[in-house]
């Protein structure tokens, strides 16, 4: 980043910050955007990207470093002096320092256990963790909210939604719409799809984004996902829900109210939006990645009719809300898209793969933390055999 910026004006207070999942693309912009908004990094976490563990330490120096990975542990404790290096053992302690924001940004099932332990330590919970929202569910709401953990969405899709609903217009609201891009394959036939590589999966159009991320995006099924994650973010029934097919990513999330007025969030795809604003909420603050929208350059904004196989996937959200099997769909989406990453299984048949495991499955009757990873266990012991 240039020098100009450390002069951007500072938010009223500086918080403590800790982010989990420090090395991945929303946790590096989430560590440059509390660095620079002038806040106070305390932890920052990471698995196995040692390098960039190293490189985040001695450039914002954080109090505590915790490494997942032994070997990643090793290598950054023999490299960094102005932090404290704790090994993966660690990581739950760490979860429960007092801290004003916990950004949560690990990716996939590890998100889990740290998201419960910070609540009641930390004063608000930035979350961008896809499978801890929908693996902890009503129990992680309800917990957040009974220990005064202010809970505040990092996907662009919900955090748009957060700042077009506030609190104050919640009792109004008649539907709420998150956009996709399409991912990949906007364009592709299902046809199409039988011949599609890794690497063509791999190619999403306006966001950066980890590679299991970027596949559900391809799939969709990320945001069948997104559906079934703004219902239990918002208290929405699931059929308020819905989405739109938005190729150019500008418009990330619209409400509808009860008068039939709509209110829809704006920007240029960037990640340092949603997480400034998540942290310095309810404060605004400049975003210096991002420029402002030229509207006469973009032209129009588009809106397209999903083909077929974009909408059977879209529509598991339903489904599996109403079955109460949200638990298993997302181990099931986990497994079948690791083994597309592996090259086990063909693009094409992620979809049914996923739909195979979760006619295994009964409805779920989980009421607690314990609950939801004996589910989990359970179902990854099961769902490898298929």
């Amino acid at each position: 980043m240039n020098d100009e910026h450390k002069s951007l004006p500072h938010v009223a207070t500086s918080k403590k910050i800790s982010i989990f999942g420090a090395t991945g693309v929303v946790g590096q912009k989430s560590v440059e955007t509390a660095y620079f908004a002038g806040h106070d990094i305390v932890v920052i976490t990471g698995h196995k990207n040692h390098a960039e563990l190293i490189r985040q330490a001695n450039k914002y120096n954080p109090q505590y470093v915790c490494c997942t990975d032994a070997d990643c542990y090793r290598k950054v404790k023999s490299e960094v002096n102005g932090s404290e290096v704790l090994p993966g053992d660690e990581v739950m302690n760490v979860a429960k320092l007092d801290i004003d924001c916990c950004i949560m940004a690990i990716s996939g099932l590890a998100s889990l256990a740290p998201t419960f332990a910070c609540l009641g330590h930390a004063n608000r919970l930035a979350i961008a963790s896809k499978e801890a929202i929908l693996l902890g569910g009503e129990t992680l709401i309800d917990s957040a909210r009974s220990r005064h953990t202010e809970l505040i969405p990092l996907d662009s899709e919900h955090n748009a939604i957060f700042r077009c609903v506030k609190h104050d217009h919640r009792h109004s609201v008649t539907e709420v719409i998150l956009t996709a891009s399409g991912g990949a394959f906007l364009n592709h036939t299902e046809d199409a799809l039988k011949s599609v590589t890794l690497s063509d999966a791999l190619q999403n159009p306006n966001w950066a984004m980890g590679a299991k991320v970027t596949v559900d995006s391809a799939t969709l099924i990320n945001k069948a996902t997104e559906i079934i994650e703004a219902a239990l973010l918002f208290d929405l029934p699931i059929n308020m829900v819905k989405y739109v097919v938005h190729p150019e990513s500008i418009i990330h999330g619209i409400v509808r109210f009860c008068d039939n007025s709509y209110k829809a969030l704006l920007s240029q795809p960037d990640m340092m939006i949603p997480i400034m604003y998540a942290i310095n909420y309810p404060e605004l603050q400049q975003c210096y990645t991002s420029t402002p929208l030229a509207f006469t350059a973009i032209g129009q904004l588009t809106f397209r009719t999903q083909q077929v196989w974009q909408e059977r996937n879209v529509n598991l959200a339903y489904d599996v809300f109403n079955d109460g099997k949200v638990i298993a769909f997302t181990i099931a989406n986990e497994i079948a898209v690791s083994r597309f990453l592996d090259g086990s299984v063909m693009f094409c048949e992620i979809y049914d793969l996923v739909v195979r495991m979760l006619n295994m499955c009964d409805r779920e009757l989980a009421h607690s933390y314990d609950d939801i990873t004996e589910l989990t266990r359970h179902y990854i012991e099961r769902f490898t055999k298929v």
